[in-house]
């Protein structure tokens, strides 16, 4: 005989806890139901129960990657969907998983599900790996019964951006090693090949040309004031640094981004991709149409469409169609918003928004492809001019060294 702790439900739908002793699990969960009772779930007391680990809310989680995040997020949706009680799925993953940190975070949820909360409040205190709007999500997926069709697309949405993310990363690989590079080899010749033939010119009296003075001023200012040059460097990097990070100077820093030729248009994208996933999911889950444009507004990183988008919450809360208000927007692409207008004319929003944000997903992944081409021969040519620049600098003199002979 074994003694078995469970958790389970009475009549009224309370949470209790107890101990039987039974053989094994199946006949303990009989002499639970016989008491009248619904087990949500059942352990013998000689394994480790994640209930009994303490609390664990003060410990530091770290990071969690995303594949972990997506992995937890389908592997639950998989479960509930199987009809197998919330607190036995958190148990699984929670067996299942190998990062650190989402342990932790899944036996301090799975032991305030036992306790009789819901699982959005449960997530509620890791910020870290769930954002307000997935927390919301979660909160209405749960009233709607619609918690694991919810999960699911949080992981594909999930998914889908970090590949997204990661191609733009990728194709940014090479631009920046090139760079590094030729930063290096420039610095070298600056600090080692130019004071040498300074003095060899300087020998001959000669008068040198522009291209060399120049030249021999910036090695001069390298080798002899470097210090200087570092502290420069350093107070106009934290003054960069400190004035983006207040709200002012982020808010100036996301407009002039959205300026830059070739990665504005992608960020723009990028942004209306998140708008519209993150809108067709909130739809989906029931979460009404003011509230959801604010939660999404919070989730936006580029604070000129964060602060559209709650412009666009107060003017629909006034009784006005989205999509006559944000054609009223630039920065929302005429294709977006007059397919919302057939979404709102027909009731099927959801499908609609998500065929053109297919759409933009498609050519933002096509726009990042060509990034990457296009600014290879961009860095070779102003690259091949720096080093043409330096050597015409460097031998140029070498020319009018004859005259100067004789």
């Amino acid at each position: 005989m074994s003694i078995f702790i469970y958790t389970a439900s009475d009549k009224d739908g309370k949470i209790v806890q107890g101990k039987v002793d039974s053989p094994d699990r199946e006949t303990a969960a009989k002499n639970i139901i016989e008491q009248g009772l619904t087990p949500l779930k059942i352990k013998d007391s000689q394994s480790i129960s994640l209930s009994n680990l303490g609390d664990l809310n003060s410990i530091n989680i770290g990071k969690v990657p995303i594949k972990d995040r997506v992995i937890f997020f389908r592997q639950l949706s998989v479960l509930i969907n199987s009809g197998i009680p919330i607190t036995e799925a958190l148990d699984i993953t929670y067996n299942q998983v190998t990062n650190k940190g989402l342990k932790k975070i899944l036996a301090s949820v799975e032991k305030s599900v036992e306790s009789g909360k819901n699982l959005s409040d449960s997530f509620q205190p890791y910020t870290k790996l769930f954002t307000s709007m997935q927390i919301q999500l979660l909160r209405t997926a749960e009233a709607s019964g619609s918690l694991d069709y919810i999960l699911d697309r949080m992981a594909d949405d999930i998914e889908n951006e970090s590949k997204l993310i990661s191609k733009l990363r990728g194709a940014m690989i090479y631009p920046i090693l090139v760079i590094i590079v030729a930063t290096v080899v420039i610095g070298l010749v600056v600090t080692e090949m130019v004071p040498p033939m300074k003095n060899l010119y300087a020998s001959f009296n000669a008068t040198l040309p522009w291209p060399t003075l120049f030249i021999i001023d910036v090695s001069n200012f390298v080798t002899n004031y470097w210090v200087i040059g570092l502290i420069i460097v350093i107070i106009i990097g934290a003054s960069f640094y400190l004035y983006t990070r207040s709200s002012q100077g982020k808010k100036s820093l996301d407009r002039i981004v959205l300026k830059i030729p070739l990665f504005g248009g992608l960020i723009e994208k990028i942004q209306v991709i998140n708008f519209g996933k993150t809108f067709v999911l909130l739809t989906k889950a029931g979460v009404p149409l003011v509230q959801g444009l604010n939660l999404i507004s919070n989730s936006l990183s580029n604070t000129l469409y964060s602060d559209t988008v709650k412009e666009l919450a107060d003017e629909v809360e006034k009784g006005k169609s989205l999509s006559d208000v944000m054609s009223k927007y630039s920065i929302f692409p005429p294709l977006l918003w007059r397919m919302i207008g057939i979404g709102e004319q027909t009731g099927n929003m959801e499908e609609v928004v998500s065929k053109v944000i297919e759409y933009y997903v498609d050519e933002t992944t096509n726009l990042i492809d060509n990034l990457s081409k296009i600014m290879e021969p961009v860095i070779t040519i102003f690259l091949g001019v720096i080093v043409g620049f330096i050597g015409v600098a460097v031998y140029l003199p070498i020319y009018t060294l004859g005259s100067v002979i004789k």
